[in-house]
């Protein structure tokens, strides 16, 4: 039988038209794809580019792909228990069309569950006593040692191969002090906050990132990209309202819904990369290529303010009220 392309993304801009009216009154724009796709001149040769872009070795159904995407959308950071790395606001981080994807996600956030190590230690010192059987040990400290992130990073399609670019243009940048002639020269690699897995787990911890190591693996497909530097219209727009629901979609537990955006998410992406001049936005100069799959790894390191730790309450932090000042 005949897929028609018109009725079929009519059908799917149905279904999310119903999940954006159940989660948000705001995220109505994907129920425009439909229509949006009607535009088009060639809905035959849309199709067919579509079926072509990504075709993995082997022939593996296309709808399989679209199915198991991964998803970075910011929910509430209430119930979002994902290991996340906020950005630091109020500073030029905020205007770099670079690092678009990851505000409009709320962070850098692993696409799937990352290997995480930490490592806490007291510290004491052996006094040497003279005649006796036994040590004597004299507390010196304790230490909280560095945070170790190591996951998986898989692009799919264009959209999350900007969230890759912005990923590792934004950890390139915290790892680089203030210079030139502004009003932060001089200062340090700014402070980030960390969560993972929840209240008692990782809450708001301050650190700043030591070192990180992006693999780009020689047996992997690339996936072209550019980078947006507007606010995207069209089917860019529909994009990233699509991966919007999907992810509040996920939290609510609605994997029906979850699915169909993430669909109307891929179609949309891949379209704005087949039909020249249907992506919003004005586009940075020059095309960049990201892996399918790669590893990251990520060196935190915690730190606390002298007049924090000065203030520490160790009857306070074992009470559990210190959950969401960050220490560990």
């Amino acid at each position: 039988m005949s897929f028609d392309v018109t009725s079929g993304l009519s059908s799917v801009g149905s279904t999310i038209r119903s999940a954006a009216g159940a989660v948000s009154t705001g995220l109505n724009v994907a129920a425009r794809l439909g229509s949006a796709v009607n535009n088009l001149s060639s809905p035959a040769g849309l199709l067919s580019a579509i079926r072509s872009i990504n075709l993995p070795v082997g022939g593996e159904a296309i709808s399989k792909i679209i199915s198991s995407s991964a998803t970075f959308t910011g929910v509430d950071a209430g119930t979002d228990w994902r290991v996340r790395l906020n950005m630091p606001k109020g500073s030029f981080f905020d205007n770099s069309p670079i690092l678009r994807p990851l505000w409009e996600a709320g962070g850098l956030i692993f696409p799937y569950t990352p290997s995480i190590s930490i490592n806490h230690t007291a510290n004491y010192n052996e006094l040497s006593v003279v005649h006796q059987n036994y040590q004597f040990n004299a507390y010196q400290n304790s230490r909280v040692s560095d945070i170790q992130i190591t996951g998986d990073f898989s692009v799919e399609d264009g959209v999350q191969a900007q969230y890759w670019l912005a990923a590792v243009h934004f950890l390139r940048s915290v790892t680089k002090m203030y210079t030139g002639d502004t009003a932060y020269a001089g200062n340090p690699p700014p402070v980030l906050n960390f969560s993972a897995y929840g209240d008692y787990v990782f809450k708001n911890v301050p650190v700043v990132v030591k070192s990180f190591s992006m693999s780009l693996p020689k047996d992997v497909n690339y996936i072209s990209t550019n980078v947006s530097a507007g606010a995207g219209t069209g089917l860019d727009k529909i994009a990233r309202t699509a991966n919007q629901i999907a992810g509040i979609a996920s939290v609510l537990g609605d994997r029906q819904t979850a699915q169909t955006a993430n669909t109307v998410r891929n179609v949309s992406s891949l379209v704005a990369g087949v039909i020249p001049g249907t992506a919003g936005g004005n586009r940075v100069a020059g095309g960049s290529y990201v892996p399918t799959k790669s590893d990251l790894t990520i060196t935190l390191m915690p730190v606390y303010s002298r007049e924090n730790v000065k203030q520490f309450s160790l009857q306070q932090f074992v009470s559990g009220a210190y959950v969401n000042k960050g220490y560990v």
